[in-house]
């Protein structure tokens, strides 16, 4: 057993002495960074010197004023540089040492400043980190709540970041916020979690300061020896880090055990271990003090050289702004030229382009009345010819059923007569040959009498006349044709009645003789002041993009324009033809 300690006593002092040495290595190296900073008076390498030194004095001197002096200095040089990453890094380290201090209300102000800026940059780690401190900082002041919240949202951050030291720090601030609230059986699964995971990571730290977090644990739960096992196999790394404070609750939680089991001797070597290291770490409190005054003295002289190396700055930047003013006011000069000769020559074209559009402007405003006055005798011309054509169909459906209708009439009477005196001498077939002749006249004179006048427009009125077209087109061998119609006027403009009735014999012509259609259903409404026809059948349809011709499509296009109306047609190869017609019923338009 003692040969088993001498070899731990001789394998304890060999590391610490190695890193005594390395420690005092790399201090010299940050001081001769230093040094070679302020030679070149170099500000970046200034403040990244001071930041190496403020870190090595609080990790490995836990010299923590000292510390702070090096970080406000490199803050002041990160500023001079205008370096944003070196700024808040060395800020966060300022609000850690704030808090460490107690400070609390300055701490978390920096530490509110912090996460807004790493929120906008989007560093999910430096956010953790931020709130690892503030979880610390609700836990110091007891706020459990915002302790609650810190952890939540550190858990959240954690599950997209990977592969992170972060989550065994994590799990130490789970185990302390259940044993605040007193969750014992959770704290010490959780503590179990933490020493895995930090075996896993390979931090020796962190294992350590997980086993004293179970230790802790097992002595809330009186489970004295396994809190012995604990403490004593976290001693292993904390006995190398002097003045360490988690060892000085370690020796004290050691002797409460082993007062406990009635190991009084090993409870009185922990109690003596625990005042020695106490004595050690105010000596080493005294000894800090000291030094800190002393540096501030020899402090002065760096500060005067730091303030002379400022002035020469200053009177460099001053220098520079002169140069920079200078050309600024003969930048502003030539700008200033350089404008006004690009609103003398934009005042200019502007004036010729406004010339250019009134021209032609004045050019498309004549071609425009030009070419209204043509469709207006256009339609004068048409309107008139349309209007010569009715009264000519009206005079030749007059002649046409007064003269050659009567004649015919007279005819097949005359015959009639003749068969019923002839007593059987003349023949039969010859006489009923002609009589079937002479009706199919008689009828096709009273089909072109209605078609060219339709008499029972004048009499009857619009629909009337309507019907009467379908009753004629609707026949055993035609299509199918449905005829709706509401709130259609009895009285109406002749020649607005005349105008729709052509219109719809015209798409009803188009429809059996052209689509070739089974069923056309017919619709005429009264919407307010216009009258909406709506024509559609089933038949083969036509493409709207060619041209056809013998359809009628542009006279009944033409009848529309000339009612003052408009015309939608959507016709689709084999799915039929639809037509809707707007009318107005107040149209100065004479067909």
């Amino acid at each position: 057993m003692f040969h088993r300690f001498t070899i731990y006593i001789i394998v304890l002092f060999f590391v610490v002495g190695t890193s005594i040495a390395q420690n005092t290595e790399l201090y010299d190296r940050y001081i001769s960074e230093l040094n070679d900073a302020r030679t070149t008076k170099d500000f970046s390498r200034l403040a990244n010197a001071y930041y190496n030194l403020a870190l090595y004095e609080e990790e490995k001197n836990r010299n923590y004023e000292r510390s702070f002096e090096y970080l406000s200095r490199s803050l002041e040089y990160y500023k001079v540089t205008s370096d944003t990453t070196g700024i808040y890094e060395t800020k966060f380290h300022i609000a850690r040492q704030l808090l460490k201090n107690n400070m609390y209300n300055d701490a978390l102000d920096e530490f509110t400043e912090l996460k807004k800026y790493f929120l906008e940059s989007g560093d999910r780690k430096k956010l953790t980190e931020i709130e690892l401190q503030l979880f610390k900082l609700y836990f110091e002041k007891l706020n459990v709540d915002n302790a609650k919240k810190s952890l939540d949202y550190i858990g959240q951050q954690l599950d997209v970041i990977e592969g992170t030291p972060l989550k065994s720090r994590f799990i130490m601030s789970q185990i302390r916020y259940n044993d605040l609230m007193q969750e014992y059986e959770i704290a010490l699964q959780l503590a179990n979690l933490c020493h895995e995971e930090s075996q896993n990571a390979g931090s020796i730290e962190d294992v350590a300061n997980c086993l004293a977090l179970r230790g802790d644990i097992q002595l809330k739960l009186l489970n004295h020896t396994a809190s012995i096992t604990d403490y004593l196999q976290s001693l292993e790394f904390l006995e190398l880090v002097p003045y360490n404070n988690e060892r000085l609750k370690v020796y004290r939680n050691l002797a409460s055990c082993y007062t406990a089991v009635d190991s009084i001797q090993l409870a009185l070597l922990f109690t003596r271990k625990y005042a020695a290291l106490q004595d050690s770490i105010l000596n080493e409190n005294r000894l800090i003090a000291v030094n800190n005054i002393t540096y501030k003295y020899e402090s002065r002289e760096k500060n005067a050289e730091i303030k002379l190396l400022e002035r020469e700055k200053a009177m460099a930047e001053e220098s520079n702004a002169q140069q920079r003013r200078a050309l600024i006011v003969l930048g502003l000069v030539l700008a200033l030229l350089t404008i006004g000769i690009y609103y003398i020559v934009r005042f200019y074209s502007e004036k010729i382009n406004t010339a250019k559009i009134i021209e032609e402007q004045t050019e498309k405003i004549n071609l425009q009345k030009i070419t209204e006055l043509k469709d207006r005798i256009r339609i004068n011309s048409m309107q008139s010819m349309i209007e010569g054509q009715e009264l000519e169909r009206e005079r030749i459906a007059k002649d046409l059923h007064d003269s050659l209708g009567g004649l015919l009439s007279t005819i097949k009477l005359q015959i009639d007569n003749i068969k019923s005196k002839s007593n059987g001498k003349l023949d039969e077939k010859e006489v009923e040959t002609t009589t079937h002749l002479l009706d199919a006249a008689v009828g096709e004179v009273r089909t072109i009498s209605q078609n060219l006048q339709p008499g029972a427009l004048s009499r009857l009125g619009l629909i009337p006349a309507i019907q009467d077209l379908v009753n004629r087109y609707d026949g055993k061998y035609g299509p199918e044709i449905d005829l709706q119609h509401f709130d259609i006027p009895i009285k109406m403009n002749q020649n607005l009645a005349l105008g729709i009735y052509r219109v719809v014999q015209e798409i009803l012509t188009n429809a059996i003789k052209h689509a070739r259609a089974s069923e056309i259903l017919v619709q005429l409404n009264r919407k307010g002041e216009e009258i909406i026809i709506h024509i559609e059948d089933d038949g083969v349809g036509f493409d709207q993009k060619k041209r056809y011709q013998g359809m009628g499509l542009e006279n009944i296009r033409s009848r529309v324009n000339y009612l003052k109306g408009n015309m939608e047609i959507d016709s689709r190869i084999k799915e039929g033809t639809s037509f809707i017609i707007h009318i107005p019923l107040r149209t100065t338009s004479k067909i």
